[in-house]
């Protein structure tokens, strides 16, 4: 915002002071020394517009940190000839002094300003390059008035000691020192400190942090300390842990083993295994394997492969065979040791 504000001030010195001077040269051109209206506008624009040209090189020059003498000088020169001009103006209307200064007004207070800013730039750009001019001395206006033989001479001797010293680091005119980092000056101060005081000082800006954070943190900026160290010297504790174990497991109860159907007083309890399963279905008269594939599956609450039943159902689940005695023949009892005669 402020820079918008200068800019617009300087743009509105600038038009008046560029407008005016180009009336003034109109008129004395035109009204005074007859010169044609056309030329008599050119002349007045190539006027103002070398006048902005010295203005944009000197600001140029200040800004780039070079001399700017030459440009300054020729602003000066047009300065002085807009001023002659706006008298000869002045004059030609009978103005007097008065109409000078307000036809001269815009053009001084546009080279005022523009030489404060020059100033102010060059300023900065020796300061950032370490350098610092000789100013007079603050003795005050009792001091001056009273010892100005004295303030003088010791003006003069300051001035002396800028020009002539070589050395950089006492006088004025070299540079300053380098600025230090914040990170660096705090790296100072923790150093020189005792590390006791260290530690609560930075316990106190940070309480909440753990021993070790704090001890990394005050390294870092040049106190060698520990986290055991950090906690000594504040009292702390070292944290107590609670494990929570949990109950040891209950002993398994011992397997129940398998009884008959016939005295098992829950026949729908779930046997041990798929194979004491199969058995138990084909004790209850089960001999289909799709049925005791069914009846196992119905036991044990879960899928069971058919090939898993059928596999046990051919091994030993099923009771051995028993053998068949050959049935009577219809023959009337031949060879079947009747033993007896027609």
């Amino acid at each position: 915002m402020n820079r918008i504000v200068w800019w617009a001030s300087l743009a509105l010195i600038g038009a008046a002071a560029a407008g005016m001077t180009a009336w003034s040269l109109y008129v004395v051109a035109h009204d005074i020394y007859d010169v044609p209206k056309q030329l008599a506008y050119l002349v007045a624009a190539v006027f103002d517009g070398a006048a902005l040209a010295c203005l944009y090189l000197a600001s140029t020059a200040t800004a780039e940190d070079r001399s700017a003498a030459g440009p300054r000088i020729a602003v000066l020169g047009l300065a002085a000839i807009s001023v002659t001009l706006n008298a000869k103006h002045a004059d030609h209307i009978n103005g007097g002094p008065v109409a000078l200064l307000l036809f001269a007004a815009p053009t001084v207070a546009l080279l005022v300003v523009a030489d404060l800013a020059w100033a102010a730039t060059r300023a900065r750009r020796r300061a950032a390059a370490g350098e610092r001019a000789v100013t007079l001395p603050r003795y005050g206006m009792w001091g001056w008035l009273l010892a100005s033989e004295q303030a003088w001479k010791a003006t003069k001797a300051r001035a002396v000691a800028h020009v002539t010293s070589t050395d950089p680091v006492r006088t004025e005119s070299g540079p300053r020192p380098k600025a230090r980092s914040a990170t660096e000056a705090l790296r100072e101060h923790f150093a020189a400190l005792d590390p006791a005081e260290a530690i609560r000082m930075a316990h106190s800006a940070k309480p909440s942090t753990p021993p070790a954070e704090l001890a990394a943190e005050l390294t870092s900026y040049g106190v060698p300390v520990s986290a055991v160290q950090v906690a000594l010297v504040l009292g702390h504790e070292p944290p107590q842990v609670r494990i929570d174990r949990p109950d040891p497991s209950p002993a398994p109860a011992p397997a129940v083993p398998l009884t008959s159907p016939d005295r098992d007083p829950d026949p729908i309890r779930t046997p041990a295994n798929v194979l004491d399963a199969t058995r138990l279905a084909v004790a209850r008269g089960l001999y289909d394997e799709v049925d005791v594939h069914r009846e196992v599956e119905r036991m044990m609450g879960r899928s069971i492969r058919l090939e898993t039943v059928r596999r046990y159902l051919d091994g030993k689940a099923k009771p051995p065979a028993q053998p068949t005695l050959p049935e009577p023949s219809e023959s009337n009892g031949v060879g079947q040791g009747g033993g007896g005669y027609f």
